[in-house]
């Protein structure tokens, strides 16, 4: 009798595990995925360029980083806490410079996509500058001139990140962000002079005058 009793146990137990595996297996058919496609834009793609060289060995960077990765409200009771969470629960950082060895969150930067401010974008940035300064993560505000010019963003980063030196001036090409080498003119009415090509040439044929200045943010 017990025999026959442990058997229907067996037998019940088997039954309710293939049949909870079966309809999960259901449930997922339903949901199909496809890739979105790259996480970052041209001009977002080109700024991360210019980013992870002006930081170097010294720092790793991320990007499209969870506030709520980063920070943690500060509450003193449940309510306000829950509140304060909700806040950044759906937002995030364009960029983030870490420790290389701890991933310690070092900077935040918010990059400018050179559109026009509406009351969304408003209340991101009072978002970014309240949860930097109330947290103590310094907040840097670049926009696209930045990732032609890496010396001018090495030497916003070295305001925070005390073994990043200003050095030479880097650029990147502004028709397909590959980096620009420096070469010189061997011959016609600029001979002689220097000036920065595309590194994918003769893919891509943009050059730049050597001595071409952006105008310098105000901010800086």
């Amino acid at each position: 009798m017990e025999s026959v009793f442990i058997v229907v146990v067996v037998l019940v137990v088997f039954f309710f595990v293939v049949q909870k595996r079966f309809l999960k297996q259901e449930e997922l058919k339903d949901s199909e995925y496809k890739k979105k496609g790259a996480l970052l834009n041209m001009q977002e793609s080109a700024f991360y360029n210019a980013l992870v060289t002006a930081v170097g060995e010294h720092g790793v960077v991320l990007t499209k980083v969870s506030m709520s990765n980063v920070v943690a409200p500060v509450a003193t009771n449940k309510k306000h806490w829950f509140i304060a969470n909700n806040r950044i629960a759906k937002s995030y950082f364009d960029y983030v410079v870490c420790d290389p060895r701890t991933l310690e969150p070092r900077v935040a930067i918010e990059f400018d996509n050179g559109k026009q401010l509406d009351k969304g974008k408003i209340e991101r940035h009072k978002l970014l500058m309240h949860v930097c300064k109330s947290a103590g993560i310094p907040l840097i505000g670049a926009t696209i001139k930045h990732s032609y010019q890496v010396g001018r963003l090495r030497r916003l980063l070295a305001a925070h990140i005390d073994l990043i030196e200003p050095d030479k001036e880097v650029r990147f090409c502004k028709r397909c962000g590959s980096p620009m080498v420096i070469k010189t003119a061997s011959s016609g009415e600029h001979k002689g002079r220097r000036f920065f090509t595309c590194s994918r040439q003769p893919h891509c044929t943009y050059t730049e005058n050597y001595n071409v200045v952006f105008e310098e943010d105000s901010s800086e």
